[in-house]
């Protein structure tokens, strides 16, 4: 009888070309069903809450996946982990009901974006190393723009693939955490290349390449080429996904 598993983990998506499994790229679906067919004997696809992007990391990423394996929940964590590389690990496993599905059963997902406005050794591999000044009011006032219901199309990749682009942002802020910025931001959605999108545009407008009303512009025009350059990928983690 099959069951099906609830997974939570955590990765650092530096070596990594994202989530999404891919026949000639390293990814970490496909680390991660690797260890699943060597551990449990059975070819596994998993679902993940969402596809996060080549460089991006994860503190609390979902994935669920349904199995004929009868080993133990508490035996699956460490044996995945014996097999997974490093930079990947496994943090809990659990049965869930049957019609769980990481990615259409979440009501909300929360990401957070670290800015250095300084040279850091220890954050280098997870945080944008930006060193003009940022306007503080003018972040906290942009953050706030973005709360609610919207079409996001300006900040979605041209290319991605989704019916609409309307989004709701229940939290959108900026805070200064020493020795960094931290953008937070949780909605019911995101849409390919959303957050970084989103947090490049607002560092332009804080560094006074846009102004405010452009940005109001840009973002009601739903044309992803008038917004700016893309935040680095390596700044961005799924903090936790919510069910």
């Amino acid at each position: 009888m099959k069951r099906n598993i609830k997974m939570v983990l955590t990765y650092d998506g530096t070596e990594y070309h994202g989530w999404q499994y891919q026949d000639n790229a390293r990814t970490i679906q496909g680390a991660i069903e690797e260890a699943l067919e060597k551990l449990l004997g059975e070819k596994i696809r998993i679902t993940g809450s969402g596809r996060t992007d080549a460089g991006v990391h994860a503190r609390g990423q979902v994935a669920s996946f349904e199995t004929e394996s009868e080993m133990e929940n508490r035996k699956m964590v460490p044996g995945l982990n014996a097999w997974l590389p490093d930079d990947i690990r496994i943090l809990s496993v659990e049965t869930a009901d049957a019609d769980f599905s990481a990615r259409f059963s979440a009501r909300q997902r929360i990401y957070q974006y670290f800015l250095s406005p300084r040279p850091t050794a220890l954050m280098r591999h997870n945080s944008w190393q930006f060193f003009q000044t940022l306007d503080e009011a003018i972040l906290d006032e942009i953050a706030a723009m973005v709360i609610g219901i919207h079409d996001f199309g300006a900040f979605a990749r041209a290319n991605a693939q989704t019916e609409h682009k309307l989004c709701e942002v229940f939290e959108s802020s900026w805070r200064r955490d020493e020795p960094v910025w931290v953008y937070r931001i949780a909605a019911n959605r995101f849409l390919h290349g959303m957050v970084r999108s989103i947090v490049g545009t607002m560092v332009d407008v804080a560094r006074g390449r846009f102004t405010m009303d452009e940005f109001r512009e840009i973002f009601a025009s739903q044309d992803r080429t008038r917004a700016g350059v893309a935040a680095p990928a390596k700044g961005l983690v799924l903090e936790v996904v919510e069910y």
